[in-house]
């Protein structure tokens, strides 16, 4: 892994283009890529909810890990999940054939790697010991939502950061909660595994108090408009704070009927892609297509305006 993980960053969570017929979309996926990295994204996370993971074939899944680090081709690190399976070994099988997909990392969602019923000393001891069951593999975290949401607690993370030789590097943070945010990044701090918050809401107080990034949903939209806030934050703190406002209001817009709205999103900003999901979302009315087009709209005047809306008035 990089030491590019550790700076702040923008990590979207990758869509999966699909066509028409719903197979998966190479060019589109190629093109999505390219997109992020026009938007100064630092890192990509494949292979995630936002993929329609659970909708993938498990070939599929690794086909899109190696078409983006293809892609990509070194400009920035990639990060997929795996640990896929019924049993302890096929999980395990899982992981080592993502590694072999190139990723910087394989990340670990803990819904997926535990079922429900596991104990939280079960999943410390087992986080713990993975490191010398897969010599050589990066690793990180996922707070997935999906089965059920399953957090790791602060006293958890410090010790995996500090007891595993460096080989957790990334957690994806979905507990949407300042101070555990705040917590987590206190336990990790000075080690080499880094949070990324991937919620928008409680964003601008995250980075000033510890996490290295963003990485969520909104990256699909505004990937640009994320990595000026992180120059904001320390640069220009008043308009870190007019951000956090927009983004705010901005919410509402970047989660309906996600991910298919990202898709009509992008298919407006003139991405060859489609708004197929296998991950059933209804369509979108005349009205709420005239409405994402104005959302993109006003995301180009604001990138014009120097993604400031008062620069001469204090909040």
């Amino acid at each position: 892994m990089t030491d590019s993980m550790n700076p702040f960053g923008v990590w979207p969570v990758m869509l999966t283009p699909f066509t028409e017929t719903g197979a998966l979309d190479r060019p589109g996926c190629e093109a999505l890529v390219d997109w992020y990295l026009a938007g100064r994204v630092t890192g990509i996370f494949t292979v995630c909810l936002s993929s329609e993971m659970f909708d993938l074939t498990p070939a599929e899944r690794l086909e899109l890990a190696e078409l983006t680090v293809r892609r990509v081709s070194g400009r920035v690190p990639v990060v997929a999940c795996a640990g896929f399976g019924d049993t302890a070994e096929q999980r395990l099988r899982s992981i080592r054939e993502m590694a072999d997909t190139g990723v910087d990392a394989v990340v670990l969602p803990l819904s997926v790697l535990f079922p429900e019923e596991t104990s939280g000393e079960l999943v410390a001891e087992t986080l713990l010991r993975l490191p010398k069951r897969l010599p050589g593999i990066t690793l990180g975290l996922y707070e997935c939502p999906v089965p059920y949401k399953r957090s790791i607690s602060p006293e958890l993370l410090g010790k995996l950061a500090r007891d595993c030789g460096n080989r957790y590097r990334f957690l994806k943070d979905t507990c949407c909660d300042r101070v555990q945010l705040h917590a987590r990044c206190a336990a990790v701090a000075g080690s080499g595994l880094a949070v990324y918050n991937a919620n928008l809401t409680t964003l601008t107080d995250s980075l000033r108090n510890g996490c290295a990034g963003f990485s969520g949903i909104a990256a699909n939209f505004f990937p640009d408009a994320l990595a000026e806030l992180g120059c904001a934050v320390t640069g220009d703190p008043g308009k870190a704070d007019r951000m956090q406002i927009v983004f705010n209001t901005l919410e509402r817009n970047v989660e309906h009927r996600y991910p298919r709205g990202a898709k009509v999103f992008l298919r407006q900003q003139g991405l060859p892609v489609t708004d197929f999901c296998r991950t059933p979302r209804p369509g979108f009315s005349a009205e709420e297509v005239e409405q994402s087009r104005d959302f993109g709209r006003f995301l180009e005047l604001w990138k014009q305006s120097g993604y400031d809306f008062h620069p001469n008035k204090e909040l």
